[in-house]
């Protein structure tokens, strides 16, 4: 046999190499299709590990591309990003099982600091109790080793302290219209109840103060938090057709996580002070929808600055609700009015 000499070993090496590349060009065939926004790769399947791990980087690049795409091109699910398309919406009764996200704003015209607001805030009020930092006094470590800091700021809190505001009322009235689906709140103040909701349509995330003070039923740092609130986020959120969110500046895991639970196809509002909640840019760039999206390429979210009150109760007055709101505020503080000065009647009148 005659020997095969080193420039033809190469020409041969060469054309097999060419021979695998155009057998691999063939076996990836794909086609780009536009569906809607969509573009999808398909291919056909090969043995090489190597070309399947290219395959599916090139798939995963692809379907990043298609989310981007599929966001810009989807139709508005509001006739206007405002409180004016969310009331159209509930009036066309495209939301029957609305979903209620509260935070410590929702309480501040009460007379309940709400947290974080530099100045007035409870974090700022808290020095005074010489924290070594101002979540101190609601971490569990803390509390076991000094619990005064949180025994003298419960007691500020206590449930019967302080009065439901109007946007607490309007949870109430969407309850009694058979529109609430559930409320879900950071707040340990129990005002949702005192409003008139009962137990079963409120999760408190924090937990509140209910079964006292020796160590009350709220979930300091540290603890996990109560069964009830993940049972509920597994099963709400996938029925529910509008959130609406209120007073929170949603840095609270896993709470803040919540806006994202609800389907691509529910409207969300936040009512709030402050712009919060909004999506990664750099996810937003990749397509994935993390947050709220008030900017290019939103569909379905509202943003309403201001304070709870009066967003809750310019919604009512697009709603023609407001009639309502005031006879249930009304009535809600006649009978606890009465229920704490009960008349007694002079031996005369009986």
């Amino acid at each position: 046999m005659k020997p095969v000499r080193s420039s033809e070993t190469h020409h041969t090496a060469r054309q097999r190499d060419a021979e695998e590349v155009a057998h691999s060009s063939e076996a990836i065939t794909s086609s780009i299709e536009e569906l809607g926004g969509n573009t999808v790769l398909h291919a056909e399947p090969d043995s090489s590990d190597e070309e399947e791990v290219d395959l599916n980087a090139l798939l995963s690049g692809l379907n990043l591309a298609s989310a981007g795409a599929q966001e810009a091109k989807r139709q508005p699910l509001l006739d206007s990003f405002d409180l004016k398309g969310v009331a159209e919406r509930i009036k066309s009764g495209k939301a029957k099982r609305i979903l209620c996200m509260c935070g410590a704003g929702l309480s501040v015209s009460a007379g309940i600091p709400d947290f974080r607001t530099p100045g007035t805030g409870l974090y700022s009020n808290l020095q005074k109790f010489d924290l070594p930092y101002p979540e101190a006094v609601f971490e569990i470590n803390y509390f076991k080793r000094n619990p005064a800091p949180f025994f003298m700021l419960a007691k500020e809190l206590f449930p019967g302290t302080f009065q439901p505001t109007p946007a607490h009322f309007f949870m109430k009235l969407l309850h009694d219209k058979g529109l609430l689906l559930r409320c879900f709140t950071q707040n340990i103040d129990s005002l949702e109840n005192q409003a008139g909701l009962n137990k079963e349509q409120i999760v408190a995330a924090h937990g509140n103060f209910d079964k006292g003070l020796v160590k009350p039923d709220i979930v300091f740092f540290g603890e996990s938090l109560p069964a009830r609130f993940f049972q509920y986020m597994a099963t709400d959120f996938s029925k529910a057709d509008l959130l609406i969110v209120m007073g929170t500046s949603l840095t609270v895991q896993p709470f803040a996580s919540l806006i994202d639970k609800v389907r691509s196809d529910v409207p969300r509002v936040l009512i709030n002070r402050e712009k919060v909640g909004e999506a990664d840019p750099e996810l937003k760039r990749l397509g994935m929808e993390h947050g709220f999206n008030f900017g290019e390429g939103n569909y379905r979210d509202v943003l309403h600055l201001g304070n709870c009150d009066d967003g809750t109760q310019e919604l009512c007055k697009l709603l023609g609700w407001t009639e309502d709101l005031q006879k249930l505020i009304k009535e809600t503080k006649t009978a606890e009015h009465e229920a704490h000065n009960p008349i007694t009647k002079s031996p005369s009148a009986l």
